[in-house]
């Protein structure tokens, strides 16, 4: 077993990951980090917007410890990356973290794989993690089991942004969040979060992690843009 303070990661939730291809993490982060990432991000999360889900990334992590430390040092917790390598079976790089906000009466994302923009090889995990209370009124997430058996699907969107993919058959709302829950899943997982009927930001992070050993599919090379995140630090 592998814990985070209140989280324990089990061999059955790892097994549950592969073949299901995805799983719930419920007290994944404390509710300390959770304040703490709500508020490097309070102007972004409160700021006026067109109502579309929008958010802040992270991706160099240097370039980032400045403005965002709580966030970084949440990003590189070795307790949190014990996990990632546990579950990938090798030293992982950081693609990329953002919080990710729903403005008050404002949309979602349509279904979709995050493989299905940049096109990476390899095993690859992707975190969502509630920074409020996270329910089907609030733009909840959508998961859709078994999806990443499929492979990298179609994009049908013709026009630049976000990607979409055909509408699963067996697609499922997950279950509400509580601050600090999260579903952890496969990067060719379907998923998508409905609107956000609330009279509040829906606020949550989002996180893609890689084996150190993969590629991008385009040209073959390895992730060496990324930061290699290492649980000995």
């Amino acid at each position: 077993m592998t814990r985070i303070s209140g989280f324990t990661l089990t061999d059955e939730m790892v097994e549950e990951f592969y073949r299901e291809g995805y799983f719930y993490a419920p007290g994944f982060i404390s509710r300390e980090t959770v304040d703490a990432i709500n508020e490097e991000h309070r102007e972004f999360a409160y700021a006026n917007s067109d109502g579309k889900w929008r958010s802040k990334p992270v991706i160099k992590l240097e370039q980032s410890r400045v403005e965002y430390p709580k966030t970084v040092q949440f990003l590189t917790s070795p307790s949190l990356i014990q996990v990632f390598e546990r579950i990938v079976g090798a030293p992982v790089k950081l693609w990329m973290g953002m919080y990710a906000v729903v403005a008050p009466q404002g949309s979602g994302l349509e279904w979709h794989q995050d493989n299905q923009y940049t096109h990476i090889l390899g095993h690859m995990l992707n975190g969502f993690i509630a920074l409020d209370t996270i329910t089907q009124d609030n733009a909840g997430l959508w998961i859709a089991p078994r999806s990443h058996r499929l492979g990298r699907l179609a994009n049908l969107n013709t026009e630049p942004g976000h990607k979409r993919a055909a509408e699963p058959e067996n697609g499922i709302p997950c279950r509400p969040m509580a601050p600090g829950d999260a579903v952890i899943f496969h990067r060719e997982t379907l998923h998508h979060s409905k609107s956000n009927n609330s009279d509040h930001p829906r606020r949550a992070y989002a996180f893609q992690v890689a084996s150190a050993n993969c590629r991008y599919a385009e040209t073959g090379k390895l992730l060496e843009d990324r930061d290699l995140l290492a649980a000995s630090e």
